[in-house]
């Protein structure tokens, strides 16, 4: 029997929506004139229409944080589809952040949502690989996990939206789907350039890229 590919979908702006989020948060701390801000035009949004510098965004991302900032963000239209056809078609899912100040929102958030999954952080063992545990052991159709270095989990498809994480996977040659931003404009270029992947604007369109990307190993 074939293995099921692994597809690791990646939170926050690339399943989930964070800068509506994050806007909504700057509103409350009373910060007027972000609720119409553009898609930011750099991923720390150092960019016009947001902040000078990251020294600026950083204090403010985590006030956020404090104030509910991950269990207010909710999927892009489509996505809570799409990882059901992924799901039910044969994939293995892992929903991998880089978040390391979610104090388990990401596991109430979830659950709010009504994904079933399991949290695959705590099955790492003494002297045992937490990515080979999840990419050869982990045999569920969904599961999460936090993961600074998401190419150490061998997915056969990366849906993220990070620049330079993107260039890491694309560096190894490893297989993407870029969701769209104002930021990440070159990486969605270099991977429909490279073969290595496709760039998505509309989470209907994940299903049907994931398997051209994988061909025939796709049923």
């Amino acid at each position: 029997m074939t293995e099921r590919p692994l597809i690791v979908i990646d939170l926050d702006n690339t399943f989930v929506d964070y800068t509506t989020a994050f806007r909504e948060c700057l509103t409350q701390m009373g910060y007027d004139g972000y609720a119409d801000a553009p898609d930011p035009s750099d991923y720390s949004f150092a960019c016009d229409n947001w902040f000078e510098d990251e020294d600026t965004f950083f204090p403010l991302h985590q006030r956020a944080v404090e104030l509910g900032l991950y269990l207010r963000e909710r999927p892009y239209p489509h996505a809570p589809e799409a990882l059901d056809d992924l799901r039910y078609g044969g994939f293995r899912i892992v929903l991998a952040t880089s978040r390391n100040d979610d104090q388990e929102d990401t596991d109430r958030w979830l659950c709010g949502m009504g994904f079933e999954g399991g949290r695959l952080d705590d099955l790492a063992e003494c002297n045992t690989d937490f990515a080979t545990i999840v990419r050869d052991r982990w045999t569920a159709r969904l599961g999460w996990c936090h993961m600074s270095d998401k190419t150490a989990l061998g997915a056969d498809v990366t849906v993220e939206d990070k620049p330079d994480t993107l260039d890491r996977l694309m560096d190894k040659d490893m297989k993407v789907l870029v969701k769209r931003h104002a930021y990440n404009l070159p990486q969605c270029e270099r991977a429909e350039q490279s073969g290595l992947g496709f760039a998505f604007d509309d989470w209907a369109q994940v299903p049907t890229l994931a398997k051209r990307l994988l061909g025939e190993n796709a049923k």
